[in-house]
């Protein structure tokens, strides 16, 4: 039988996940855009040729002039960071996390802290390399019960990248993101709204499918984490990728119609609206990369 304290408990803390999601401070925008990108390279780069004098954004302090990652001549247009980049990015972030047995949710926060701060300064690829090591170091100092020496963060580089580069990059993340650290993820929202979907089931007489939630249950993180990796989701409302994924896993696993129910009548007592248009187009987006995935699954719904 569930506990009702923890029950409201889920309740109070997707109460509070909404409440963070529409806060302007968390909300993520379209940066790799040519014209976001062009924008902060005027606004960094061409003032500082324009004038002669060091470009000053927190990465033209970081490393010295010595090392090979460091800005010594300065490109006449934007090289524009692109998607790519940050799928290698994330990809590492994974195998970092995996290495060291945390709690995956770690590269959800340390993306968003990777997105941020690059929508607010332009950066080559050496340097977007070393906000995502800084990012993830941040990310499991705040958030991960298990610590990591940031030796070992260090290490997982090329050998360019020192403890000195992190610990100064850090402190730019937090504060260009003006210690705004604990940001609203996709999968906050599907590991609070399933225990509170479970009680459901259960309460209406549906023992037998704790079964068929589990299942749901890890589709959903599976689909929640293919959406870090996907820009395409970069500027979509957490709830929204969350929503989007738990539909299409009670889909998938067939649960039934009173299922479906009870879930949106949790997400209207919040406000969220499961058949909202960016809702629908996630949810599409979401069959896609899941496709992509994992090709060989040929029960994927089209």
């Amino acid at each position: 039988m569930a506990n009702p304290n923890e029950m409201e408990g889920h309740g109070q803390y997707l109460t509070a996940l909404v409440r963070q999601e529409r806060d302007t401070a968390y909300r993520r925008h379209d940066y790799l855009s040519h014209d976001w990108q062009m924008g902060l390279w005027k606004g960094e780069v061409k003032e500082a040729m324009q004038t002669q004098s060091p470009r000053q954004s927190p990465s033209s302090v970081m490393i010295p002039s010595s090392s090979p990652c460091s800005i010594n001549s300065i490109p006449e247009a934007p090289s524009e960071i692109c998607v790519r980049w940050r799928e290698k990015i994330i990809e590492w972030k994974y195998q970092v996390i995996d290495r060291f047995d945390l709690d995956r949710e770690i590269v959800s926060v340390s993306t968003f802290y990777l997105d941020q701060y690059l929508s607010l300064h332009y950066v080559d690829e050496e340097l977007f390399q070393l906000v995502a090591m800084a990012s993830i170091y941040l990310a499991i100092k705040i958030h991960s019960p298990k610590k990591v020496a940031i030796l070992s963060i260090a290490s997982t580089g090329n050998g360019l990248i020192t403890v000195k580069h992190i610990e100064a990059m850090e402190l730019a993340i937090m504060k260009g993101l003006n210690w705004h650290l604990f940001p609203p993820t996709s999968n906050a929202f599907i590991e609070n709204f399933f225990p509170l979907i479970s009680r459901d089931c259960q309460m209406n007489g549906f023992n037998n499918m704790d079964h068929k939630v589990a299942d749901s249950l890890e589709l959903a993180r599976f689909l929640s984490e293919l959406s870090v990796c996907a820009y395409p989701f970069v500027s979509v409302k957490p709830s929204s990728i969350a929503i989007a994924a738990i539909w299409y896993s009670f889909e998938y696993f067939g649960l039934p119609e009173s299922t479906r129910k009870a879930f949106q009548s949790l997400a209207n007592g919040l406000s969220l609206d499961v058949y909202a248009p960016e809702v629908q187009a996630c949810g599409k987006l979401l069959r896609r990369v899941y496709q992509l995935a994992v090709p060989n699954d040929l029960s994927v719904l089209g």
